[in-house]
């Protein structure tokens, strides 16, 4: 009987340790198709995009300037790209109509500051806003708490603000003998500052861009009251193409999520963004 048991146990340790020393090597071999599959499933998600050209509307500053790869949304586009790898091919500065027109042709990529629904094309999100306000002298003691206040003053608009700046604007402007628009944002300061008019509506960055601009040939130090009777408006870009959109957009997040977005928004309210040369 000892020695069957004896036997037994051997047996049992003959059976174990193969499985026990045995390993299990891992698969070299890939299948081509399921390869090929996850190359595809990459591409579609993350799509290789290398840069990306803009059109946009005519030199607004201090957000763009026509002859300077500079500005404030310059800079918010092309730090959001460099977080991408992404490089700005072109920027193509035209007339509104002209510059949809490229890149519903697709001989552009991407619409900076694009009108909201434009058929056909792909929108990210808000790049940053913009703050259209009324600007008066505040020695004048005006009363403007809301739209209706600007019917008996004489208004200076930007070029088109009746078409931006919502309908009860629109109607209060037509109807006032003394609203006037002007496509040249540097005149409306000058007018405002020498009392030609009593309020101007201009977008908050642009107007101290051209107040401190101005500084070395007129007073620009005169207190002005700002009222913020309009909602911020967001500016947008809009693409030809839905991964194009969505490569801008996710740079667009990644620069929001970091300091250097607030950075560049800093520069622009300490007036940073000026030329470098005198004015006429």
């Amino acid at each position: 009987m000892k020695y069957f048991n004896i036997y037994l146990l051997g047996s049992l340790l003959t059976l174990c340790n193969p499985a026990i020393a045995t390993s299990v090597d891992p698969i070299d071999d890939t299948h081509e198709l399921v390869e090929l599959h996850s190359q595809n499933y990459h591409t579609t998600l993350i799509p290789i995009i290398n840069s990306i050209s803009f059109s946009t509307s005519n030199s607004i500053a201090p957000y763009f300037f026509t002859d300077e790869n500079t500005g404030v949304q310059y800079d918010l586009l092309k730090a959001a790209l460099d977080s991408e790898n992404i490089d700005i091919k072109e920027i193509v500065h035209a007339p509104n109509l002209r510059a949809q027109r490229l890149v519903k042709t697709n001989k552009i990529d991407c619409m900076i500051n694009a009108p909201d629904n434009v058929a056909g094309l792909f929108y990210t999100q808000s790049l940053l806003e913009y703050q259209n306000s009324v600007f008066y002298l505040s020695r004048n003691n005006l009363k403007i708490e809301q739209i209706t206040d600007l019917s008996a003053l004489s208004i200076l608009g930007f070029q088109n603000s009746k078409q931006y700046l919502g309908d009860e604007f629109k109607d209060i402007a037509n109807a006032n003998p003394n609203y006037s628009e002007i496509t040249n944002q540097k005149s409306q300061v000058v007018m405002l500052f020498n009392g030609y008019v009593e309020v101007i509506v201009l977008e908050r960055r642009i107007f101290e861009y051209y107040r401190h601009l101005l500084k070395s040939k007129l007073d620009t130090s005169i207190p002005v009251t700002e009222v913020a009777l309009f909602d911020p408006a967001q500016r947008k870009i809009a693409c030809y193409d839905q991964k194009t959109t969505n490569r801008v957009d996710s740079a667009i997040t990644t620069l929001k999520q970091s300091y250097r977005y607030q950075e560049i928004l800093d520069l622009a309210e300490q007036n940073n963004y000026q030329p470098q040369y005198q004015i006429p």
